[in-house]
Order: C-alpha cells, then structure tokens, then sequence
C-alpha cells in the first residue's frame, strides 16, 4: 500500500456547516480522504454569505483536518465591478483573494510539507503564485462546475439591463480567466465527465502534456446511512429544497411556482408545494390558496427528504453536478427533474426519475407521479438502488486518490 498523502485542501467556503451542494462536495471528499487513512489539513475562506463557527462543528472534524478559516468580504459592489470592468481583471475572482488567506497558505507551506494542493473552485486559483513560490505539491483544481457556462445561462435567462449587461462582461472574463487557469495547474478534476471534456479542451490550449491530467470524480455521500423509512409511502406533496442565494434556484423555482404550479394546483388542489432553503426573497410568501407553503431554512435536509414527497429540480442553468437531486434519490424519493438538473448522474428517464423540460412537460410529469402511486414508489427504490452503487463517499475518494497518487509519482 502506498504511503498516506499529505494533503492541503484550499476551500473558498466552509464545508462544514454543510448549507448547500458545494459545501457537501468538499465536505465529502475531505470525509473520504480521511477514512482511506490520508492526512487532510483544510483551508477555509468564510464570508457573510456563508460564515463559520467551531461551535458548529465537531471537535473531531477540527482535529482531523486542522481546520483554520479567513474571512473575506464577497458582497457585491457596485464601484468595485465598475473598476474591474476598466482595468480587465475578473471580479468573480478578485472578491476572494484577501491578504490574510495568502498568509495563511504560506504560513502552512512554510511550517508543513504537502504532496497535493487541492484548490477547490475556480475561486482559490489566484492564490496559485503563493503556492507555487513555497511549494512543490501537485496542485489539482477540483472543478465544481465550468463557471463561465454556469454565469452564460444564468445571463441568458435575464431581461435586458445594466444587470444583465455587466454580468455578460463578467462572464467573458470568467471564460478568459477559467481557460488560463488550465494552464496554471498540474491536474484537474471536475464534478461531470461533460465539463472534464471541456476542461481538457482548455488545457489543450495552453499546454502540450495534457494526457492523463483531467478526469471527473463525482461527490460522494453516506447513502447507506441516508435515511429513508418513507421510502414505501407514495408522495402526497411536492418539494423543492435549495438555497435561495443560488441564482439558478431562483429562476428554477420562480418558474415552478409562476408558471408550472398553477396547472398541478389545478388538477390536485389538495396537494402542496413545499418551498424550502435559506435566504428565500422576502418577497416570496405562502399561498394557501394557490396550494403553496414556504417551509424557509429547515434544521435537517436529511428529516426533510424523509417524508412523503416528490422532490423536484426545475434547473435550467448550471454545470457541475446536482447535490440535492442526488440526496433525494439517497432518500429514495421519487424525482422529476430538467435535462439541466440530472446533468452529471447517469441516469435513465422513467427508470430512476422523469425528465421534463418545458411548463407543460413538468405539470404533466409531477400530476402524473402524485397520482400513480406504484410508479412514484417505483422511481424511489430505484433511485436509493442507484445512488448505492455510485454515489459512496469513499469510493469517490478512492477513485480519486488513485488519480493523485499516479500525479504524485510523476
């Protein structure tokens, strides 16, 4: 067995507490990492957005990984993205770069030897010069999702304005700055084998020795230990379960409840959709009348799942990989779902969730898993069945350092 890899995992948020699909990703892989015997050591930036307290995490987490967070103001300015916009430099990345987490990663190069750096997000890549003048660690950019992409559909799906306008400048830049990148690093791994191919598409232009250096590794979770004692119970609601600061969940949700949910209202006017997730719109309230609760920041996304719900995923913009699709089939929830949402899980429409893309596909599908109950119950056992084979923490992690330890010994 080869040697315990001395790892440091550069975070551009906690992942612990885990409040959304990005923290569970990075919160997986260090899980993972850590139960195959390899030594972690994470890095934290935290912000208003998502802040971090030990009070909310173990003492065993903060032992095993030596877990050190740095604040970093993030909020969007206005005259800041102006100036960005003059001088050409990416504001989606520049907002992450403080002095005090570059001390932090040189203060660690200096005092520890690492084997790999992991940078997780495109969002930790600026602090690629500090690592690379104290280090001579592979360093790995896991790839949530291929940004620009994500920023280009999110722009797509907005009316004409100085908000649409400056975040099609962001973009191009993020694009600039994403293919860049590729050059910059010595591995990638992305969350989907779509984005890995774009990524290797990059890295080809910025460098000849590409072969064997981008791969895809999905997330992992503790399925077997996912709850799911309502998995024989058909559905008698219809939930949706996302942070609400995610501009893609906003636009999916605005239009599962503007343009969807009044067909489903119609035809069950008993059943309701449940609207969960932190920071939902103050504008956004229930709706007794129109069959619509807002449940807001819930303790447990686990308990959550575990009722009597179909959960739905009304996602048109996004690259990566779907955290709370995979929870609920974890769960053993019946899914519907977007093309966009299922991207990264191999999975077949009808067998272990339903596809539908349009306003009247979606109605059509979520009327028709409430009212058939054999096939809701159906789609959540295959669902539970799929995520066991392929959804392991550990075997996420093992597929991984199998990666690492080859780009290591190179």
């Amino acid at each position: 067995m080869s040697s315990p890899l001395r790892i440091l995992q550069i975070c551009h948020k906690p992942p612990r507490p885990a409040v959304d699909g990005g923290c569970m990703a990075m919160d997986s892989l260090t899980t993972g990492l850590l139960e195959e015997g390899h030594r972690v050591k994470v890095l934290t930036l935290h912000t208003h957005k998502h802040p971090f307290s030990e009070t909310d995490v173990t003492p065993a987490y903060l032992e095993a990984t030596e877990c050190e967070a740095v604040f970093a103001e993030t909020e969007l300015n206005l005259r800041d993205a102006f100036g960005h916009v003059v001088t050409g430099e990416s504001y989606h990345l520049s907002r992450f770069h403080v002095p005090e987490m570059e001390r932090a990663i040189e203060d660690n190069l200096r005092e520890h030897v690492f084997d790999v750096v992991i940078l997780e997000s495109l969002f930790t890549t600026s602090y690629i010069p500090a690592i690379r003048r104290l280090s001579d660690a592979e360093l790995v950019l896991r790839a949530h999702n291929v940004e620009h992409q994500l920023w280009q559909e999110v722009s797509a799906g907005m009316g004409q304005g100085p908000k649409k306008w400056l975040l099609d400048l962001f973009q191009n830049k993020l694009h600039d700055e994403e293919v860049r990148i590729t050059g910059e690093v010595d591995a990638i791994v992305a969350i989907t084998a779509k984005d890995a191919q774009w990524f290797e598409h990059a890295m080809a232009s910025q460098r000849q020795d590409v072969e064997g250096r981008v791969t895809s590794v999905p997330f992992g979770l503790d399925v077997e230990g996912r709850k799911h004692d309502c998995i024989q119970q058909p559905p008698t609601t219809v939930l949706h379960l996302g942070a609400m600061d995610w501009t893609p969940n906003v636009q999916g949700v605005t239009w599962l409840k503007d343009e969807v949910w009044p067909g489903v209202h119609l035809a069950l006017p008993q059943t309701e959709l449940l609207l969960a997730g932190r920071n939902m719109p103050e504008s956004w309230a229930s709706q007794p009348d129109e069959g619509i609760r807002m449940l807001g920041e819930v303790e447990s996304a686990e308990d959550t799942y575990d009722t009597p719900c179909a959960v739905v995923v009304p996602l048109h913009a996004g690259s990566g990989m779907r955290v709370k699709l995979a929870e609920a089939l974890a769960s053993g929830r019946p899914v519907i779902t977007t093309s966009k949402g299922m991207e990264g899980l191999a999975l077949t429409h009808e067998e272990h969730l339903i596809v539908a893309n349009t306003t009247e596909e979606m109605q059509a599908a979520l009327i028709r898993v409430l009212k058939d109950e054999s096939l809701a119950l159906k789609l959540g056992e295959n669902g539970r069945a799929w995520a066991l084979e392929h959804l392991g923490h550990r075997a996420s992690a093992r597929t991984l350092i199998q990666h690492l330890q080859t780009w290591v010994s190179a």
